[in-house]
Formats: structure tokens, sequence, C-alpha cells
């Protein structure tokens, strides 16, 4: 009887810390959600409901029961971030990157000068090309790894446009007055008139016929099969596009007819033809192919902005009437996901489309299909910066960063001259020219 009575109480022992624990375990265990955070920089606190949690790696998985948090991010001299999260149960709340900024940003003076005008990165950001100055504009080359420069060309005057390649530079004087000059000096002493060079391998290669257009619009490098010469160039005229070698004085004309300025991706250069329809031509083959069965409104086909993914044959049409166009397959109709569109880009994963308009930008999820729209003044079109949550934007001469997630905005830098500045995402490096020179700020 004694043995039973013990193995009752036992039982209802058993029975009652089950009753009372199990909630607890399935608020504890299995029902949990957990939210991932990584953090910049990676000495961030993270507060949930101020509790503290830290990382020596700046990743975290914090296991947390279902309901809706507030979440804190701070970090000393460092921006801090608050925001309100609500978590179900067995779920994983990834929240991506969060990036804290400083207070004060670290800024590193590349070259001193009060009277640089402009610069340019060559491609691998390593030299800096800028123009001081004189009596005329002198143009220099800067080794960053060395510190040393060299003065490798002069002209009366600004360029309009300017196309860097790791050995020329391709510069547009204004009135159809191309030059190529050469990265250093040494390499050939002076520069060459590309438009003279032009002109002369249309005649010598009889295709200088009447009313053939020799006026240059667009010039660009083509390295053949993967070489590193850049003597090769693609050039559109009012009517053709051609490839030119400019130190042979070779010459094929490989489209006739008014396009769209035209973009280079690997061995293909794709352009809207003057029907509309976006075509590519291999610059190999020189074969021709149909990218869209949809055309494109033709207004202001020399407004057209063309801006491709990286790895697939998808697309950013702007149109010259501003309409902007997302194509995703040479079948598909493109969907028009904006108006009175200035410029556009592909995010740096491309699964998103920023769109610049005149006192806002518009945000397309091309996997979503959903636009996120929001009022920002600029001076000119913000780019993306970091990821895909973080834009870089200028106005009133101030460099800001936009955090589109919270509409949040931060400082980074105060008098940028002549609008005058670069992102390299590689390198996570913004170079800005100053009053005082040629600026750098890592991230």
């Amino acid at each position: 009887m004694k043995k039973i009575l013990i193995i009752l109480i036992i039982i209802i022992i058993v029975g009652l810390g089950t009753f009372f624990a199990l909630p607890y375990f399935q608020k504890t265990g299995e029902l949990q959600g957990t939210v991932k955070i990584q953090t910049s920089p990676i000495e961030t606190v993270v507060k949930i409901n101020n509790k503290t949690y830290q990382n020596e790696q700046g990743f975290f998985n914090i296991n947390l029961p279902p309901g809706t948090y507030k979440l804190l991010l701070s970090c000393p001299e460092h921006s801090f971030l608050e925001e309100e999260i609500t978590i179900e149960a067995g779920e994983i709340l990834d929240l991506g990157t969060y990036f804290l900024f400083p207070s004060n940003w670290d800024k590193e003076k590349i070259v001193a000068s009060k009277t640089i005008n402009y610069f340019y990165l060559t491609p691998d950001s390593n030299r800096i090309i800028y123009l001081d100055k004189g009596s005329d504009f002198n143009w220099y080359l800067f080794n960053r790894n060395t510190g040393e420069k060299e003065l490798f060309w002069k002209t009366s005057s600004l360029p309009q446009k300017v196309i860097v390649s790791s050995k020329k530079v391709i510069v547009n004087l204004g009135k159809n007055n191309w030059q190529i000059a050469f990265l250093p000096k040494s390499l050939i002493q002076n520069s060459i008139s590309l438009t003279n060079a032009f002109k002369d391998a249309l005649a010598s290669g009889g295709l200088k016929q009447g009313a053939t257009s020799l006026e240059i619009l667009q010039a660009n490098f083509y390295s053949t099969n993967g070489g590193s010469l850049d003597n090769d160039l693609t050039i559109r005229t009012n009517d053709a596009i051609y490839l030119f070698n400019f130190l042979t004085g070779a010459i094929e004309k490989i489209y006739e007819d008014a396009t769209s300025p035209f973009i280079l991706d690997e061995n293909y250069i794709y352009f809207l033809k003057d029907n509309g329809v976006l075509n590519k031509i291999s610059l190999q083959t020189k074969e021709e192919q149909q990218v869209s069965l949809y055309s494109f409104g033709t207004n202001g086909l020399e407004q057209a902005k063309i801006k491709k993914k990286k790895n697939s044959d998808e697309f950013l049409i702007i149109e010259g009437s501003q309409k902007a166009f997302y194509l995703q397959s040479p079948e598909s109709i493109p969907l028009l996901i904006g108006e009175n569109v200035l410029d556009g880009m592909f995010s740096l994963d491309e699964k998103e489309i920023l769109l610049n308009l005149k006192d806002k930008i518009e945000i397309y999820d091309t996997e979503k299909d959903v636009k996120f729209s929001q009022k920002l003044f600029t001076d000119v079109p913000a780019i993306w910066f970091l990821d895909d949550n973080h834009l870089l934007f200028l106005k009133d001469n101030a460099l800001n960063i936009f955090f589109v997630k919270k509409n949040k905005i931060w400082p980074m830098a105060n008098q940028v001259k002549n609008n005058n500045f670069f992102y390299d995402p590689t390198i996570n490096y913004v170079f800005y020219l100053s009053d005082d020179g040629i600026m750098r700020i890592s991230i």
C-alpha cells in the first residue's frame, strides 16, 4: 500500500511539473523564432527589449519567443539605429546587415591642391587623373601606391567627356574635337587627334561617301580577345557604328543607321535601332541579334539610356521620353516601371532598380514586382552604396548616405566641389573633390 501511495505521489508530481513546465518549454524551445543580424562595425552592441547582446565577429543569431520587440543598435562615436521587430514561432527573421556610420568620418587627403577642377579614376582605382588649372588645364597622373605624379597633357579648355582605360584616355573637347592621350606620358609623348584619324580611316577605307557623317557622337575602348592594349575603339556617328583601330587605321562598319547611345558588355554592343528595337552585335563575329520583340519609343533616341545586368540579358531601358521599362527577355513585354525618369541603375545584387526622378527616387524590386517611392532632393542622380538598402547622394555640395529601409540620412562630407565624387564598391572607398584637393573616405 505504501509503495502504491509513493508511486501515486510521484505520478502527481510529474504530472504537475509537466503541466506547469510545458508552456515554458514551448515558449523557450521549439516555438521560438530566431533573429539574424550582421553588424558593421563588428563592435556594435545589440539590445532587444533592453537585453544586451555582443559578438566579436558582428554576427548574431538570437532566439526569442514569438512577439514584438524593440531593437536598438549602438556603437561609440557612431550613429545608432532603432526599430520595432515582430517574430513568429519557428520563424528565422534575417534582418541582413546593419551599418552604423561614424559621427566624424576619417578623411585622407590624397592630392593637395586648391586649383583642381575635376578628377577621374583609372579602372583599378590605383591611379587618379586630375586637371589642375594654370594658364592651361594641366592633366596629371597620380599613382596612389607610390605618391608620384606626372604631368602628361595640357588642354586650353575643360573636357565635355572623358573615358579612361588603364593606358589611355579618350577626351571630347567639344565641336567634334576628340583626342586620345597616353598614360603615362613616357609611352607616347603627344596626344592623337581621334577626329582626324577617324576621318582619314573612313577615306582610306572607302567608307566616306557623300553624306557620311564625320561627327563622332560616342567613342569607347574595346579590347579584342581579352587584350589589354586598348587600341580598338567602338565609334558611333549619326548614321553608323564602327570598329576602329586608331594606331593601324583599320576600320569596319558594323552597323549602318541611326541608333541610341550604345553600351558595351563583354564582346557585345547593345543599342536601340531607329525603329525602337533593342539589338546586339557580337564584336567578334559581327553577327546581329534582336534582343526585344517590343519596339521602344524613338522620340529622342539620342537621349535614351540602356542599362544591363552583368550576367544576363535583362535590361533597364529609359526612353528619350523618360519612360523607364524593365525587359526580362526578348519574348516578354517590357514592364513600365517609371515615368519622368532622369536616370537609373541596377543595385549591386541586381535585384532592385534605382530610378532617379527630379525630386524623388523610386526603387523597383524585380523579384517581388513592387515599387518604393521616396522624396529625395539631389543635385546629381543618387547611386547605390554598400548594398541594396543604402544610397549615396549629393545635395548643396554635401555628400550623404540615405538608408532606404528607415528613411534616414547621415552626412558623410561637406564642400564637395563641382559635384565630383566616385564610389568604388570593390574596395569601399569614396573619393571626392574638395577646395583643398582630392579626398578619400574608407568605409
